[in-house]
């Protein structure tokens, strides 16, 4: 039966960002039916309490945020997203840390023995907003935007704090945090001096945080994969990566247990699962099998808690089973042999259509995807193009995916080059070579597909926002293998998006194309804008108008070239959103304008659900 629009709008709320302290334990949930509000609940005895119910948790420092709320004792701090304010309630009550006005933009928060810590960005500074961490004062008595306790990098990620001990992340120009990045300590009053504590041109250290015994612990690629060392190089040497990149401040996916081992996400042939390292032993166990990701992370003495993804499921708050020794499954505090469902589905959806693994061979190796199959034979086939590109196609269950299944699609979600999970190697393949591993890769997943005949050669549409987006663009303008396309939020013209986007990835590209500007030829021939001669399909593009990842011109700028070259085109500007749509009423418009789209191109009956969009030049 085919799912409803509803299906896709109306999901559960999220769960994300995990924190807990003694035995109450925190997340972070965003509510569909408030128009994706984002608020801080607790659980305790049982209980579930919205503690931020005139607030809008959300953090928008370096666009994508993170760390919005930190928890430490009996004080909670988290980012208004509606005040654009840094607010604290404790046993004196609640107020606002940081002052009024668009100067400050903070992030990633941090608590610790009566500190309150942060990633501020100044947007006063010129020539570019300037990053720093900072120390706010939690009594609020003091709103001066706090206290520097590190500055002159250009960028600051995963702060955390052990006493009077602080370490955190940070990178330069024109590096991202996946390319070169170096993990620093200092103090949290700013008195003592900041050193790095490892530091390697070309290696990756991040996420670091404080084992139980005072040291601290970090993920570096060094090998080739992000594995865990600790500051006396303990290091953790096998095939997978525990981490997943940096996009947002403080992703708190690993954890120190009492018994020094450290709870990690673990990511093995596309899957992200929770894995037990034990930096005495070198030993790896791996106690909740069957997931698609580990969202978060948090310990609470010998308690272990985890946001877990299923392919059959939406996000699940769980407490997990901590085995004593490898292959070991007896808990240490409640004697059950599973993980303790605390929020979320304890099911399954017996109808889901679940994920099976393609492998492809692409220009520079082996390409990994994910394939959804409906119940008919020679479907229409979706591919998914995801974003980034410095990410990665997941398993868990979507409910986009499995409303586009049961309506008879199959969906190809790629693991292109670039794709994290899958170590560095993998990842470096997409180094200058964006706009041509991704595009070859993605085609060779699809004819892995099609010669399977587990699809339609002649009805493949391909889908991707943001950098996914250009992925999809780019793939229109360069392949005569799609018989549509959608971009969400893409990228036409590369050269704009050179001079015309955020900090955080204002020199992205130098890795992925060439050195702006010496390399201005190479960005022109990868710009989809100019070689839409070789444009044979419909487009349609979504975006908001206030995006400022990639700024609403590129999507008018592409519709008008598009239009302008005599092809089908429909642009739908979403009023009020950015990098990403969070309101019901925008959203549905989305979704209906992507369902009417690929059954006018694909020459699929209409849905009687969904209003009929419309094209500037007719589709044949």
């Amino acid at each position: 039966m085919a799912r409803s629009l509803d299906s896709v709008l109306h999901y559960p709320d999220a769960i994300a960002q995990v924190r807990a302290v003694g035995d109450d334990v925190y997340w972070l949930a965003t509510i569909a039916a408030e128009d994706g509000r984002t608020t801080v609940r607790r659980l305790r005895d049982g209980l579930v309490e919205d503690l931020t119910r005139a607030a809008n948790v959300r953090s928008r420092a370096m666009e994508y945020g993170g760390g919005a709320y930190a928890v430490a004792g009996s004080r909670l701090a988290w980012c208004d997203d509606v005040t654009k304010q840094v607010w604290v309630r404790d046993a004196d009550g609640e107020r606002p840390v940081t002052p009024t006005g668009g100067r400050f933009v903070y992030g990633g928060l941090c608590l610790a023995d009566g500190a309150l810590l942060a990633v501020r960005e100044d947007h006063d500074a010129t020539p570019e907003a300037r990053t720093e961490i900072v120390a706010l004062d939690p009594s609020g008595a003091d709103l001066d935007g706090g206290r520097v306790v590190a500055t002159g990098a250009d960028f600051y990620a995963g702060v955390v704090a052990d006493g009077t001990r602080v370490a955190w992340m940070q990178w330069d120009h024109p590096n991202m945090s996946w390319d070169t990045c170096a993990v620093w300590t200092g103090t949290t009053d700013g008195s003592g001096p900041a050193t790095p504590l490892f530091r390697k041109d070309g290696v990756s250290a991040k996420d670091p945080i404080w084992l139980a015994d005072g040291r601290l612990a970090f993920v570096a690629d060094e090998g080739g994969w992000w594995n865990w060392r600790v500051e006396e190089a303990v290091t953790q040497e096998a095939a997978v990566d525990c981490a997943p990149p940096t996009w947002v401040l403080n992703p708190a996916v690993a954890a120190g247990l009492p018994d020094g081992r450290i709870a990690t996400v673990v990511y093995r042939e596309g899957r992200g699962e929770l894995g037990l390292w034990s930096p005495a032993t070198g030993a790896l166990d791996l106690p909740l099998p069957g997931t698609a990701d580990i969202e978060s992370l948090a310990a609470s003495g010998d308690r272990l808690y985890a946001v877990a993804q299923w392919p059959d499921r939406d996000a699940t708050l769980v407490r997990v089973p901590l085995p004593r020794e490898p292959g070991d499954v007896a808990r240490l505090d409640v004697p059950v042999t599973g993980p303790v469902v605390l929020v979320g589905p304890t099911d399954g959806d017996p109808d889901a259509a679940l994920p099976e693994a393609v492998w492809a061979e692409g220009a520079a190796g082996p390409v990994h995807s994910w394939l959804y199959r409906p119940a008919a034979d020679n479907p229409p086939l979706i591919v998914l193009t995801h974003g980034g590109p410095t990410s990665m196609a997941r398993c868990m269950y979507d409910a986009a995916v499995q409303f586009w299944v049961s309506r008879g699609f199959a969906v190809l979600d790629v693991n292109y080059s670039g794709s994290t999970g899958f170590g560095r190697a993998y990842r470096d393949r997409l180094r200058a070579n964006w706009g041509i591993l991704d595009v070859s890769d993605t085609v060779a997943a699809v004819r892995a597909v099609t010669n399977s005949g587990l699809a339609d050669p002649a009805r493949v549409a391909i889908t991707g926002g943001s950098a996914g987006g250009y992925t999809t663009l780019r793939s229109l303008t360069s392949t005569d293998v799609y018989a549509a396309g959608v971009s969400r939020y893409g990228i036409g013209d590369l050269t704009t998006l050179a001079t015309d986007t955020h900090k955080a990835e204002s020199r992205y590209l130098d890795g992925l194309v060439a050195p702006w500007p010496e390399g201005r030829a190479v960005y022109e021939d990868r710009s989809p804008i100019n070689h839409l001669d070789r444009l044979a399909t419909p487009m349609l593009i979504l975006q908001g108008t206030e995006d400022k990842v990639v700024p609403p011109n590129q999507a008018v700028q592409m519709a008008d070239a598009v239009r302008a070259a005599g092809r089908p085109v429909a642009l739908v500007m979403l009023e009020g959103e950015g990098h990403g749509f969070r309101a019901m009423a925008t959203r549905r418009r989305a979704l209906e304008a992507q369902v009417s789209f690929l059954e006018q191109v694909l020459g699929l009956p209409h849905s009687p659900d969904v209003q009929p969009i419309g094209f500037d030049t007719p589709v044949c």
